[in-house]
């Protein structure tokens, strides 16, 4: 029997591979992208990753000491937007945050962290697609790029997902981190060929 992240990689493998087929995603990943999608993507991520730290921060279980802190990541979203909006346009008003669904158990809660710190790893490849829109500057892609303590928390995440060796934590794990890629997948939409339901 593998690790619990093996069960987690393998286990999301396929939709994972699917949200790459999103639009506004592979826009960015061909550099063509233009502001206005741009500033559409952050939006809907901003809705979607601070109602994602919200469920996280409301799951409280004795045994989060040995997992990483949530840091509300979603802010540098925000800085994001406040930095490429145009100096005419209004600043981002109030965006309702995605509803998640309630964390009730640890294995569940560390399967959400995982989507979430997977995601945050990730992001770094898309941040070096930007410069036609931020230039040489850091700014306006603050949340792709990531922060210097991104890797201590993911290795951290994984040491504790190393200690889940429960099977019913480890299928908590799992269903819980594909509820959240399937939330995630569906607030995105449309993928590239289909329309926006």
């Amino acid at each position: 029997m593998g690790t619990t992240r093996d069960l987690l990689r393998l286990g999301t493998r396929t939709i994972h591979e699917r949200l790459h087929h999103h639009s506004s995603f592979a826009e960015l990943m061909d550099e063509t992208i233009a502001l206005p999608g741009y500033l559409a993507l952050l939006e809907n991520l901003y809705s979607y990753h601070q109602g994602l730290e919200h469920a996280l921060d409301s799951a409280v279980f004795p045994e989060r000491s040995q997992a990483p802190a949530v840091d509300h990541r979603s802010q540098r979203l925000l800085r994001d937007m406040e930095e490429l909006r145009p100096s005419s346009s209004h600043h981002i008003g109030h965006v309702q945050a995605v509803a998640h669904t309630e964390i009730k158990s640890y294995g569940a809660w560390l399967g959400v962290f995982y989507v979430r710190e997977g995601s945050m790893m990730g992001g770094r490849a898309l941040a070096a697609k930007l410069d036609h829109l931020c230039g040489d500057q850091a700014s306006g892609r603050s949340f792709f790029q990531g922060g210097s303590s991104d890797g201590a928390s993911w290795q951290r995440l994984c040491r504790a997902l190393d200690g889940l060796n429960e099977p019913e934590a480890q299928d908590q794990a799992l269903a819980a981190a594909l509820a959240s890629f399937q939330l995630f997948d569906t607030w995105m939409m449309p993928r590239t060929g289909e329309a926006k339901i």
